[in-house]
C-alpha cells in the first residue's frame, strides 16, 4: 500500500513536470520579444532614439525587442496601454515630460497615474531648451524680452508644438519666476512653431537643440538663452537662463523606460542592467551628439529617486498652465 501511494505521488509530480519546484519551472527573463511603446509618431527624437535602443538592448539581452508607435492624446494613449499591461516586464513605455505633463494639462481622464502606475526601470539621455528669438528680433538678451513682457503683459507672444509641450511648459515657467505674463500660440507641431518664429509672426519661443540650432546657425535665429545648467559647447557663447538673470531656472526634457508597477524587482534589475549598458557606449553618445541630446544616464534606483522632484515640478507647472 505504502509503494503504491509514493508511485502515485511520483506520477504526479513527474505530470506537473518531473518533481521540479515551480521557480525551477519558470523560463528566465525574457522569454519572449519585449514590446518598447513609443507614445508619439516615429521620426520624432523619442521613437529614434528608442529604435537606436532597443536595437542595442536585444543584442545584451538576446531577446527582440520590438518598438510599437502609440501616438495621441498628448502622448496618454501610449501610458495608458503599458499601465494595463501585465506587470511581467514585456511591455515597457519610452517616457518623457508628457507622461507627467499630459495627464495633469489634459481635460479627458486618463487611465493612469504617471507616479503610481510606472516602475522607472532607466533614464538614458536629456534634451535640453533654448529660448530664442527671430534674428532681427529687438530683443538681444533674455532680459531684453522679459523686460518687454513685464512692461506689454500678454502683448509678447511665444510658439510651441502644442499644448503640454516642452515649449509651453518653458515659457510658463519663465513666466512664473519672472512675475510676467506672455500670450501662448500653440501649433500643431514644433517645425510651424520655429518657422513662424523665423518669419517674425511670434516673439519668441523655447525648443530642443535640434529645432534652433540649424536656424540659429543659418542666421534666421538668435538663441538667448539655454534652460539646463550648463552652457552648450555648439554655442558657448549663450548664457543659461540662471546666468540671464533668472536664479534656480532649470527645465530639461530627457528620454528614460518605464515598467508597469508590480514588475519584479529582479527583472526591473536586468532590464536596468542592459539599458544602462547601452546608454555608456561610445555608439549611444555619438547618436546623442548627432540628435543634439545629452547622455544622462540613471540606473532604475537613481532614476526612482528623482521621479518625485520631477513630478511634482511638472505638476505644478502644468497647474500653471491651466489657469493660463
Amino acid at each position: 500500500m505504502h509503494s503504491r501511494r509514493r508511485f502515485i505521488h511520483a506520477a504526479a509530480l513527474a505530470a506537473i513536470g518531473g518533481g521540479l519546484p515551480p521557480a525551477a519551472l519558470a523560463q528566465p527573463y525574457p522569454s519572449r520579444p519585449v514590446r518598447l511603446i513609443v507614445p508619439a509618431s516615429a521620426g520624432t527624437q523619442i521613437d529614434v532614439a528608442a529604435r537606436f535602443m532597443a536595437e542595442a538592448v536585444s543584442r545584451r539581452m538576446h531577446a527582440s525587442i520590438v518598438v510599437e508607435n502609440r501616438a495621441g492624446a498628448g502622448g496618454m494613449l501610449g501610458a495608458e496601454l503599458v499601465a494595463q499591461a501585465e506587470p511581467d516586464g514585456y511591455t515597457l513605455l519610452v517616457a518623457g515630460i508628457p507622461l507627467y505633463l499630459s495627464r495633469w494639462l489634459s481635460d479627458a481622464k486618463a487611465g493612469y497615474d504617471p507616479v503610481k502606475d510606472f516602475e522607472p526601470v532607466a533614464m538614458l539621455c536629456s534634451s535640453p531648451l533654448g529660448i530664442a528669438v527671430a534674428a532681427d528680433s529687438p530683443y538681444r538678451t533674455l532680459a531684453d524680452l522679459v523686460g518687454a513682457m513685464r512692461q506689454a503683459p500678454d502683448r509678447i507672444t511665444y510658439s510651441s508644438g502644442g499644448d503640454g509641450s516642452a515649449a509651453h511648459i518653458c515659457a510658463v515657467m519663465l513666466n512664473d519666476m519672472t512675475k510676467t505674463a506672455a500670450k501662448h500660440i500653440p501649433y500643431k507641431g514644433n517645425t510651424p512653431a520655429v518657422t513662424d518664429l523665423a518669419g517674425g509672426r511670434v516673439d519668441f519661443t523655447c525648443q530642443g537643440a535640434g529645432g534652433i540650432l540649424p536656424l540659429v546657425k543659418a542666421g534666421k535665429l538668435r538663441a538667448l538663452a539655454v534652460t539646463n545648467d550648463q552652457r552648450w559647447d555648439v554655442i558657448p557663447d549663450v548664457p543659461t537662463v540662471v546666468e540671464a538673470g533668472v536664479p534656480g531656472f532649470d527645465l530639461t526634457g530627457w528620454i528614460g523606460v518605464m515598467a508597469r508597477a508590480g514588475t519584479p524587482a529582479s527583472v526591473v534589475q536586468k532590464l536596468s542592467d542592459a539599458f544602462v549598458q547601452a546608454a555608456g557606449t561610445p555608439e549611444f553618445k555619438s547618436f546623442c551628439d548627432q540628435q543634439q541630446m545629452f547622455v544622462q544616464v540613471q540606473d532604475h534606483r537613481q532614476f526612482a529617486a528623482s521621479v518625485p522632484g520631477y513630478a511634482a515640478q511638472l505638476k505644478h507647472l502644468a497647474l500653471l498652465a491651466r489657469k493660463g
